[in-house]
């Protein structure tokens, strides 16, 4: 009896992992089709890791918190290096008021802020410089575009960032690295080349 019941839980775990992959792998093409001025392929292929959150809750008012789960993605999403399971949690303060919930990508241009992830976790606060939204709107060349954050961040959700702070805000990642193949998997890959159009 016990083995079946760990045979259940190894497969519901395994099916869990395939359906966050998935999930953010739609997420992924679904938020940065949004991003319209923004400079993908730079965004792709210099990053250093890419996070992407299918689904983050945002609620409060005054006083808010946010939380959500989904994966970190460690080199070029084309050809990750691992690909790890990763939380986001914590609380706000701004002018908050009901309930938002958005896919959320995270393009990480610092390596120490991978090494902290997966160390335990890193706090978003002001030592880091985060650039919100459609960062490449003033850009008339996408050769003209510098980056100079450490991480960029878009949303499906246009309001999600409005009157908000991400101060805070704890990125986690759990004790597991998620398989590097399967139908999920493929998908995730894939995605970038969807948004390039190759």
């Amino acid at each position: 009896m016990k083995f079946l019941l760990s045979l259940i839980m190894f497969f519901s775990l395994g099916f869990a992992s395939e359906e966050l992959v998935l999930d953010s792998a739609n997420s992924f093409i679904t938020t940065m089709r949004g991003a319209r001025n923004a400079p993908i392929k730079e965004l792709i292929e210099q990053s250093k890791a890419t996070i992407i959150f299918p689904s983050v809750k945002k609620v409060g008012f005054v006083v808010g918190g946010m939380g959500g789960d989904g994966i970190m993605v460690v080199g070029n999403i084309n050809s990750p290096s691992e690909i790890l399971p990763v939380s986001i949690s914590g609380g706000s303060i701004g002018i908050q008021l009901g309930y938002e919930d958005s896919s959320l990508v995270l393009f990480i241009f610092k390596d120490s802020i991978i090494y902290d992830i997966k160390d335990a976790k890193i706090t978003l606060d002001t030592k880091l410089s985060v650039a919100f939204g459609d960062i490449g709107r003033n850009y008339n060349k996408v050769s003209d575009f510098k980056f100079s954050s450490d991480i960029y961040a878009y949303a499906a959700n246009d309001g999600f960032f409005a009157g908000a702070s991400f101060g805070g805000a704890v990125i986690s990642a759990k004790d597991e690295i998620l398989k590097q193949s399967g139908y999920a998997y493929e998908q995730l890959i894939s995605s970038a080349s969807k948004l390039l159009g190759q």
